[in-house]
């Protein structure tokens, strides 16, 4: 179920928010900031060996945030490297993993034991299953001291995600648009996306007992479409995403495009789509539980 009871910030337009963002404060000590460092493509890690014996991950800062685990005060801790490299991501600096964001997994740990404040720890990134060893051993220290456990996906790893899948109390899986490979390879800015992943990914999230924050943040003129959003509403309805949304199990969030925060130059020209053009293809998805996330309303506002 979603967790009730907790105030949520005002979201910031992407599908989490960027290292050393106003609205996050320190949740303990940062590892070599990720500020100034741009590159493209996944770095180190992408085999998944990274963060494994050595107790060592490549994850660059952590912060405390109120709109990235929904309903829950949390700690994010970001971790760096990434298979895609689409232009409008905000994390754009965290794409790839250098020696001077490896940190030690146990002061990690030491500094999820001294926050008080919340109640959820999340994993951003990135994309964290390119880490799948350290996620495993942040989980169960996570879940050890009475948190709840979440993480971030492009929806580009299920293998990863379904051995991960029984500790995790929550996943936010990013749909970049609709299940085509042509039209991932246009968005994510590489040329092997495979949209079957990410379906699987999909399935197996909808059929897990966590709870699925999908999300999808609303490009003008890459996907904000009927179509899109119709193949999407489609592919989601025949995994059971209706079942399990009724329950109180699943939402799909429309998020805000923010141009100045992307990373390609073309992306950075194009305007922010409107509330009642998100609340439009809300109404194009055909599922219930459809929220807006927009900096002139907040994080998860009913659509």
């Amino acid at each position: 179920m979603l967790p009730k009871g907790r105030s949520s910030g005002t979201g910031t337009g992407s599908s989490s928010h960027s290292p050393g963002d106003a609205s996050h404060m320190s949740a303990g000590r940062g590892r070599g900031s990720a500020r100034g460092r741009g590159g493209h493509g996944g770095g180190g890690g992408a085999d998944g060996r990274a963060g494994s014996a050595k107790g060592k991950v490549y994850a660059p800062e952590l912060t405390f945030s109120l709109c990235d685990y929904p309903g829950e005060p949390s700690c994010v801790v970001f971790f760096s490297g990434c298979n895609f490299d689409c232009g409008y991501c905000q994390n754009w600096r965290l794409k790839k993993q250098s020696p001077d964001q490896l940190a030690d997994l146990r002061e990690i740990e030491e500094a999820l034991r001294r926050n008080t404040l919340i109640t959820a720890c999340k994993v951003s990134g990135g994309e964290p299953l390119l880490q799948p060893k350290a996620l495993a051993e942040l989980a169960s220290c996570a879940r050890s001291l009475g948190l709840k456990f979440g993480v971030d996906t492009n929806g580009s790893r299920p293998t990863e995600l379904g051995s991960l899948i029984p500790i995790l109390d929550l996943v936010s899986v990013d749909v970049k648009t609709k299940l085509d490979d042509r039209e991932y390879r246009r968005i994510t800015g590489v040329s092997l996306p495979r949209a079957e992943d990410v379906r699987k990914t999909l399935a197996t999230v909808i059929a897990s007992g966590a709870y699925a924050d999908l999300r999808m943040v609303v490009i003008p003129g890459y996907n904000d479409t009927r179509d899109v959003a119709e193949s999407i509403g489609g592919d989601l309805r025949s995994m059971g995403y209706i079942e399990k949304a009724g329950k109180g199990g699943a939402s799909f969030t429309l998020v805000e495009f923010v141009p100045e925060n992307a990373e390609g130059e073309g992306f950075r020209k194009l305007s922010p789509p409107p509330v009642e053009r998100l609340k439009q293809i809300a109404c194009w998805l055909g599922i219930p539980r459809v929220m807006i996330r927009h900096r002139s309303l907040g994080f998860m506002v009913p659509a």
